[in-house]
């Protein structure tokens, strides 16, 4: 297999038109699942039993790992998002994230590579991968009370997730911090998730919780929708909740910014993901790679081409053509209802969110 990776003719910068669906929306930006593993079991994102790990011989190596963000990074793509399963988990990440970060993207620069964590390995990791070049870093956090948050990962301990971002922001990795929101769990908590996070200089973002694994693990009623959580900051800080003016403007991700207007917290700004409610998918720029190679053009959706066995058998040439074909395919939108069904049979544990 080796082999033909380095027999594969890596594609040089500005080689081919850059990657634009059918709606005219130029895609800069791939999500990459590292593993199908995770050190956590949260509720909301797997079963507590019955997940099928995918064998290790049919995950990407290191070597493919590279050559397909090389490609993207030709074609368009400015960041990568590691995700998993649990990235921390995926052996070789330090040297993984220093060959990413080695890519140069189409029209000059090199590749930005961030990183979405439980952070529960991110106090002995976030030094070296500072050194190798992580340029942004996002923890997901969904309770600051221990016994909750052992509820909802089902064997965290944050202590150790908080130790994690403590060493974040000493080595210049102050990370965005998300919070999936779900009424009757931790919804009396996110301002207290707010404050701790603006206290330290970080920007809190709230996650509209999401069926998937076909609805399986979705309970109506926990949905917390994006307007409840704006009146909810309004109320918990007594100001005005405005639209970042500075941040309103969708980045690379999907989230919208949201500053507080008045109080001592005045200025500090929030950030809501809401596929639910105030879905976002007409400024779609995003593909996503699963462990396996599987491209997903959708979160939400199931369809996926095999990039795998395309760069194995076929090299570059085969590797481009599924890209293209599959961006060809990508629909206008999802199909995520709020009674929980219309969503994809895949486990968020599989797609790295």
């Amino acid at each position: 297999m080796l082999t033909q990776i380095r027999s594969t003719r890596p594609v040089p910068p500005d080689s081919g038109p850059p990657l634009v669906d059918r709606q005219a929306r130029q895609v800069r930006y791939l999500r990459l699942s590292l593993t199908d593993r995770c050190n956590y079991r949260c509720t909301y994102c797997m079963p507590s039993e019955g997940i099928e790990h995918r064998p290790r011989a049919e995950m990407l190596t290191h070597e493919e790992l590279v050559a397909i963000c090389r490609a993207f990074a030709a074609w368009g793509v400015e960041r990568v998002r590691l995700t998993g399963g649990e990235p921390t988990v995926r052996r070789g990440l330090v040297e993984l994230v220093r060959s990413l970060r080695a890519i140069e993207v189409r029209g000059g620069g090199r590749l930005e590579v961030v990183m979405t964590t439980n952070g529960e390995r991110l106090a002995e990791l976030a030094a070296p991968l500072a050194e190798a070049g992580l340029s942004g870093l996002t923890v997901s956090v969904d309770s600051f009370d221990p016994e909750r948050f052992l509820r909802i990962t089902r064997r965290g301990d944050l202590s150790k997730v908080l130790a994690g971002i403590d060493a974040a922001i000493q080595h210049g990795l102050a990370p965005k911090l998300n919070t999936v929101a779900i009424r009757g769990f931790n919804d009396d908590e996110l301002p207290g998730i707010a404050r701790y996070a603006w206290d330290r200089g970080l920007v809190p973002r709230f996650i509209e919780v999401m069926p998937m694994s076909g609805g399986a693990l979705f309970i109506p009623g926990e949905l917390l929708p994006a307007a409840t959580i704006r009146a909810m900051m309004a109320d918990a800080f007594g100001a005005e909740i405005a639209q970042d003016s500075g941040k309103a403007v969708r980045g690379l991700g999907p989230a919208t910014y949201w500053r507080v207007d008045g109080g001592p917290y005045a200025g500090r700004s929030f950030g809501l993901i809401a596929a639910m409610t105030e879905n976002f998918c007409a400024s779609c720029n995003r593909l996503r790679l699963s462990a396996t190679g599987q491209l997903h053009a959708c979160l939400a959706r199931d369809e996926s081409g095999d990039l795998r066995a395309a760069l194995r058998h076929g090299g570059a040439g085969a590797l481009e053509a599924a890209v293209r074909r599959l961006l060809s395919e990508k629909q206008d939108g999802h199909r995520f209802a709020l009674d929980g069904s219309g969503g994809p049979t895949k486990a968020m544990i599989s797609i790295g969110g």
